[in-house]
């Protein structure tokens, strides 16, 4: 038999005990505990840390390569019996302990620092890391290659923003393709909330292309509102390059390609993109401004915002040409429905 047929073997025989009975709890301690169990992944086991300050509680569950452990064995997971292993990275060494039941094991660790790590991240040109940040790096698998990437990709990071960039999953190509794309001098708390909600890569080099030369907290609010490099090509095509705040306003206002598409279709091809959002805000529909074009009126933005205002709309201007009144300006018009004028 072969070592795979062997390793899943084991994880079949763990697996049926597993479907027979519920997995153990953490044991009572609520500041260091762990939990180990098989995974499907050949070589791996699913480890599971937790970890409380005091302040904040820490929970840390992945699949890890058996390496990673010295004193343990896939073949332990299969007995019930005491526990005692380390698990090691480059931060440092859990030395753990409990027990091994049910195919699966639980209990308290110690944590151990690695100094030698530490010398290295300040010889990076990092600062000290204390304790507590030392074992987030290790929950997070931070290694020296990576702390050296982060250097070497030109960010001037801390030990700190190493934690916050493994956490946010930022890796070393994101911040070199947004310093290619033209913003060298964001730093982690620019590239944090960048990534968090979701802005690409592709989306900063558009907004250089577009001329834009915004702050990172800009560009958020332009993703939080759903500003894309699609919603900027369809301004472009109508012929409008807004301010950042502008692109966030018509956004939120409504103003999508099919709205930009009615206005010039009745002949508004050429509105400035404030002109354009007030349309939008007073809830200037394209269809009104087609049929008012159509009935021969040549309104104003201005006019069609004062005329929607009061409830003018494409069927009310055409029962006041039915009844003869064909020759009225806006204001006329706007005046003749506050009076009831039907």
């Amino acid at each position: 038999m072969g070592a795979n047929s062997k390793y899943f073997t084991v994880v079949l025989v763990i697996a049926g005990v597993l479907a027979a009975a519920t997995l153990l709890a953490f044991t009572e301690d609520r500041h260091a505990g762990w939990q180990l169990r098989p995974s499907l992944s050949l070589n791996h086991v699913h480890f599971v840390i937790r970890h409380s300050n005091g302040f904040d509680n820490w929970v840390n569950s992945r699949e890890v390569p058996i390496d990673n452990f010295r004193g343990f064995s896939l073949s332990m997971l299969g007995s019930t019996g005491p526990a005692k292993f380390e698990y090691v990275a480059d931060a440092g060494r859990l030395l753990c302990e409990g027990r091994f039941l049910l195919g699966t094991g639980s209990g308290t660790y110690t944590f151990a620092p690695d100094r030698g790590f530490v010398s290295a991240l300040q010889q990076m040109g990092y600062d000290t890391p204390d304790d507590e940040q030392l074992l987030s790096m290790l929950m997070m698998d931070i290694n020296r290659e990576f702390a050296r990437e982060i250097r070497d990709s030109g960010l001037r990071a801390s030990s700190n923003d190493l934690v916050r960039l493994r956490m946010h999953g930022i890796t070393v190509d994101y911040i070199r393709e947004a310093r290619q794309a033209g913003y060298a001098n964001f730093t982690a708390d620019d590239l944090v909330p960048l990534r968090i909600h979701g802005v690409e890569t592709a989306f900063l080099r558009d907004l250089k292309a577009a001329g834009y030369d915004l702050r990172a907290s800009d560009i958020v609010q332009l993703r939080i509102h759903g500003v894309d490099s699609g919603y900027m090509r369809d301004l472009k095509g109508y012929g409008l390059k807004p301010q950042a705040s502008d692109l966030t306003q018509m956004r939120m206002h409504g103003v999508t390609p099919e709205y930009l598409k009615g206005l010039k279709e009745a002949g508004y091809g050429s509105l400035r993109a404030e002109e354009v959002d007030q349309l939008r805000m007073h809830g200037v529909e394209a269809s009104f401004v087609q049929q008012a074009r159509h009935l021969g009126y040549d309104f104003t933005p201005q006019d069609l915002a004062q005329l929607r205002m009061h409830g003018v709309d494409g069927a009310y201007l055409k029962r006041l040409q039915n009844a003869g009144m064909r020759n009225l300006n806006a204001e006329q018009i706007a005046k003749l429905r506050m009076h009831g004028v039907n």
